[in-house]
């Protein structure tokens, strides 16, 4: 095998990361349930409860992440369907040349 051959296309790529953020989203969900679940037990909790803003603030903040980062893979996906379209669209094309 060459150099040559172990490169990664443009959608390889792309889709390498795009399973990066994808991996990146599940535990922004997952910090979003754990910190709901914190805030809720900090607003209960009378020792704790000049905590539950800041707790809420950062709740927003991963809520925020996490609405971004679904808006990026959301772009990601949209160009590996076009990377693919073009793959296959050259494929269909050097196969009808010979």
């Amino acid at each position: 095998m060459t150099d040559h051959d172990s490169e990664k296309t443009p959608l390889e790529e792309l889709q390498d990361t795009l399973a990066r953020l994808k991996e990146m989203e599940h535990y922004s969900q997952g910090n979003i349930e754990k910190l709901a679940t914190l805030w809720l037990t900090v607003s209960e909790n009378k020792s704790q409860k000049q905590y539950e803003a800041g707790v809420g603030r950062v709740l927003t903040e991963q809520n925020r992440f996490q609405e971004a980062i679904v808006a990026l893979i959301e772009d990601f996906e949209k160009e590996a369907a076009r990377l693919r379209a073009e793959e296959e669209k050259a494929a269909a094309g050097s196969a009808g040349e010979q």
